[in-house]
C-alpha cells in the first residue's frame, strides 16, 4: 500500500543520524527561536546554511507539515535504536 509520507521519510533517513537529530530539535522550538537559528544559518552565507535556513522557514509556515517530519524524524530514530 502507497503511503505518502514515504518520500518524506526517505529524505529524511538520507541525513546523517546527527542532522536529523539537530533538525528535530530544531523543529520542536517555538517559532521565534526557529527564526532566531534560520537567521543565524543565514547570516553565515554559505550555501548549506541558506539550505537549512530554507528547510526551517518552509516548515515553520506549515505547522501540519512541520509537526509531520518532527514525527516522521521520531519514528526513523525509534527504528534505529530498536
Amino acid at each position: 500500500m502507497f503511503d505518502p509520507d514515504d518520500d518524506i521519510r526517505e529524505g529524511l533517513a538520507a541525513f546523517s543520524p546527527k542532522a536529523r537529530d539537530t533538525l528535530r530539535r530544531v523543529l520542536i522550538h517555538d517559532r521565534a527561536d526557529r527564526d532566531a537559528i534560520a537567521s543565524k544559518l543565514m547570516r553565515y552565507r554559505d550555501e548549506r546554511g541558506d539550505d537549512w535556513a530554507n528547510i526551517i522557514d518552509t516548515l515553520t509556515m506549515d505547522p501540519e507539515v512541520r509537526q509531520k517530519v518532527v514525527r516522521l524524524l521520531g519514528e526513523i530514530e525509534a527504528v534505529g535504536q530498536g
